[in-house]
């Protein structure tokens, strides 16, 4: 299209030129001049008009083009060796190839995933470190939206099983030590809990028993003195008044007694002449 619009635009001119040295001449008849001139002037305007249509279309042909380029599809690529095995500390190295620039993630059990970027060669390189256990891990990337993936086998070398099994036993050994000590520590609590609820129950007997003896000293207080008020006043027993009988040992203050009860006649005499006589106070009146 760029090379017809320049065609025409020098056709016209050429045909003007003409047009206009044969006009100039006055050899060619008036009518026909006009129409090689018109005619020039429409081949120059076309040609001019097809010109920028023609660089136009191939502006917008040339990101056309670059677009059908981007959209050109990658086709994932991982190549890896199938099994890959920890050194004796337990760390495991996985190499392989795969796109460049891809995301490279390896699925692990009980792990956290192991994730990489492919250099620009494609080349990539994964680092698990204590790997606890040998199993099949998956190995994948995605490339525009299409996934590759790749089962592993993972394995772990005779010495790193060993330190396996020793920290596995330091393991076992320090909870059972940590059991045998909370154990222990829940016995020695209860032992406490029990002795201080002895001690508190000992505390409540004891106090139970003092308050009790208190009562009842307080009582026998209480009993000794209304005894006290319900005798006579002896301050000067002496000369006081008392019963006895003839064969009786015992004197009394009150003539109805029931030491009495039995007697054939009191006689009345002091308590200076009773005692004289070796009598001593009725027992019921003590």
């Amino acid at each position: 299209m760029t090379g017809l619009g320049i065609l025409l635009f020098l056709a016209g001119i050429g045909v003007l030129i003409f047009g206009i040295l044969r006009f100039r001449k006055r050899n060619w008849p008036r009518r026909k001049t006009q129409i090689v001139i018109i005619s020039s002037i429409l081949a120059i305007i076309i040609g001019i008009g097809i010109i920028p249509a023609a660089e136009d279309e191939a502006a917008t042909e040339e990101p056309k083009q670059e677009e059908k380029t981007k959209t050109i599809e990658t086709t994932p690529l991982l190549e890896a060796e199938t099994t890959f095995t920890t050194d004796d500390d337990g760390t495991l190295i996985v190499e392989g190839k795969t796109n460049p620039g891809a995301d490279v993630a390896l699925d692990l059990v009980d792990l956290p995933d192991a994730v990489t970027t492919a250099d620009e060669d494609g080349a990539f390189r994964l680092s698990v470190n204590e790997l606890d256990k040998a199993q099949d891990a998956v190995l994948s990337i995605v490339i525009d939206g299409k996934t590759k993936e790749q089962t592993l086998k993972l394995a772990v070398t005779p010495a790193y099983e060993t330190k396996l099994a020793a920290k596995a036993e330091a393991t076992r050994v320090a909870a059972e030590k940590a059991e045998a000590e909370r154990v222990e520590r829940e016995r020695v609590a209860a032992e406490e809990k029990r002795a201080a609820e002895a001690k508190v129950a000992a505390e409540k007997k004891a106090e139970e028993a003092r308050v009790a003896s208190e009562k009842k000293a307080a009582e026998a207080k209480r009993a000794s003195a209304e005894r006290a008020a319900a005798q006579p006043d002896t301050s000067n027993e002496q000369g006081q008044m008392v019963y006895i009988t003839a064969t009786g040992n015992r004197y009394h203050y009150d003539q109805n007694c029931r030491g009495l009860n039995n007697s054939n006649g009191e006689t009345a005499v002091t308590v200076a002449e009773a005692k004289a006589q070796g009598l001593t106070l009725c027992k019921f009146e003590q």
